[in-house]
């Protein structure tokens, strides 16, 4: 069955619900909570936060904390805070981005549809509609306030709190349409002189709320320049020696077969009893409780001993795997080629045409503003964009010379497609994943200034010169939406 998320900002919690088998759940926006408190702060370097995080920095820096932002765009299209000026459909680009990354977080996957339900008195549609195309959200639908409340009062349950009515009765009018404006003239068994009988409907019970605890601890990440560098030799060679100590795990571990979701524990010692469960997801944490009894021949002693173990379980690898020097073919296989950066481009094509097929896309030798060269040529296969570059086009026809200079990935979730880097980070993961996986090699800031999404970088050896991307906010929920390695093209345009 299809899903469909609803949004409602009200005017002092946002509330996310979720219409999925036959279901309706609200989400847990605010920790264990359901409303997210409608609050922004804005700091002297203009990112924007929102919800309980803004509240929090509110505390500290209260110039930048703007409270009832709907009731404030209801009077005014711009906003001043914290000595900059903020057009309306800015701020509810950030709200909206806000409440639709933190329920993608907590379904663990992106609903088929989303509905936003638009407050009354509140900002124009077209305001709404820039703001949800802002924040990155695809295809959206609107629905008046007062449309969804009707829509409650006729189809939902009696005995719900009132704030949620917005929220909830966007799902019953996406489900049900609008309400009769008045009820239909019939005849009734009063009318023909008989008892009414008694009611037997049964009052559906309502909407339960998921519960997740705390998802983020919103670190400061210590600023890291992104300015482009051009590669050195021995990221290469870095990065192949990385590859191979993971590879040589992998093998180990697998016996050279990937049949299975790869498993990585540490090694632990051996007890005379020892018991431990572990749910392969993707990717999770599992504690593992080891229990010890020691026995003697004079006493009996029994000792209980707590160990925590973590174990990470990965998804598998695909035939591709991203690199950031490259292109990582078929990982797990003996046979695996490393495609780099460097290599002739007729070599690599030939190469990507016998693991692919023909490219869905070719646009042959061409100039392209965008790019640093010359002359470039992007083939496309499915959601990957390979992008060839011409450094001298003085040395006859184009394409004499050329190398595979930069790798592009969008499109499906890489729990679909299995496009990963060694350490499982694809298009879906979030910038809590990556930090996770990249503590040292990981740097976020806005994309553009004023904007809400996110332009990162993050590699495996330190060189600072690894894979970039683009998340819809910068926050720990942002959700990633694009990957690139090679500097030949620019992906970020103002």
């Amino acid at each position: 069955m299809t899903s469909t998320l609803a949004i409602h900002l009200g005017p002092s919690l946002a509330h996310a619900a979720i219409d999925k088998d036959g279901r309706i759940d609200l989400i847990a926006l605010g920790g264990d909570q359901a409303g997210m408190p409608m609050v922004l702060h804005v700091d002297a370097e203009g990112a924007v936060v929102a919800g309980r995080l803004a509240t929090e920095r509110g505390r500290k820096e209260p110039q930048g904390l703007l409270e009832d932002p709907i009731g404030i765009l209801a009077d005014s299209q711009t906003v001043e805070v914290a000595g900059r000026t903020m057009t309306g459909e800015v701020l509810l680009a950030h709200l909206l981005a806000q409440v639709h990354a933190q329920s993608v977080q907590v379904l663990d996957g992106a609903p088929d549809e989303t509905l936003v339900v638009l407050t009354a008195g509140g900002p124009d549609q077209s305001v709404y509609a820039a703001a949800a195309q802002r924040a990155l959200m695809g295809k959206v639908e609107f629905v008046n306030e007062t449309r969804a409340w009707s829509a409650m009062a006729t189809h939902g349950p009696s005995n719900t709190d009132s704030e949620l009515s917005g929220v909830l009765g966007g799902l019953f009018w996406k489900r049900h349409g609008d309400a009769p404006a008045a009820p239909k003239v019939r005849v009734t068994r009063q009318d023909l002189g008989h008892d009414a009988p008694a009611t037997t409907r049964v009052p559906q019970p309502p909407p339960s709320v998921i519960s997740v605890g705390s998802r983020s601890v919103f670190e400061e990440a210590a600023p890291v320049s992104l300015r482009r560098k051009r590669r050195s030799p021995w990221m290469i060679l870095a990065f192949l020696a990385v590859l191979g100590l993971g590879i040589v795990a992998v093998l180990a571990a697998t016996g050279g077969q990937e049949k299975a979701p790869l498993v990585v524990a540490p090694a632990t010692s051996t007890s005379t009893s020892t018991t431990s469960t572990t749910t392969t997801l993707a990717p999770t944490t599992t504690l593992a409780v080891v229990e010890e009894t020691t026995t003697s021949t004079s006493t009996t002693t029994s000792t209980t001993t707590t160990t925590t173990t973590t174990t990470t379980t990965l998804p598998p690898l695909g035939q591709v795997t991203m690199a950031p020097v490259g292109i990582l073919l078929d990982a797990l296989e003996s046979d695996r080629n490393m495609v780099a950066f460097g290599d002739a481009a007729d070599d690599v094509l030939l190469i990507f045409e016998e693991a692919f097929g023909a490219p869905d896309s070719d646009t042959g030798w061409s100039e392209n503003a965008t790019c640093f060269a010359p002359m470039v040529r992007t083939v496309t296969y499915g959601d990957k964009e390979i992008v060839f570059a011409d450094q001298d086009i003085d040395d006859g026809e184009p394409g004499i010379g050329a190398t595979f200079e930069q790798w592009y990935v969008s499109g499906p979730w890489a729990v679909d497609s299995s496009i990963w880097t060694l350490s499982r980070i694809g298009i879906g993961s979030t910038v809590a994943d990556i930090r996770m996986a990249y503590p040292d090699n990981f740097s976020i800031e806005l994309a553009i200034d004023g904007d809400l999404s996110g332009f990162f970088i993050f590699d495996s050896t330190g060189s600072g010169d690894g894979i970039r991307g683009l998340s819809n906010t910068t926050e720990d929920t942002g959700i990633v939406l694009d990957l690139w390695a090679g500097d030949v093209c620019s992906r970020v345009l103002s």
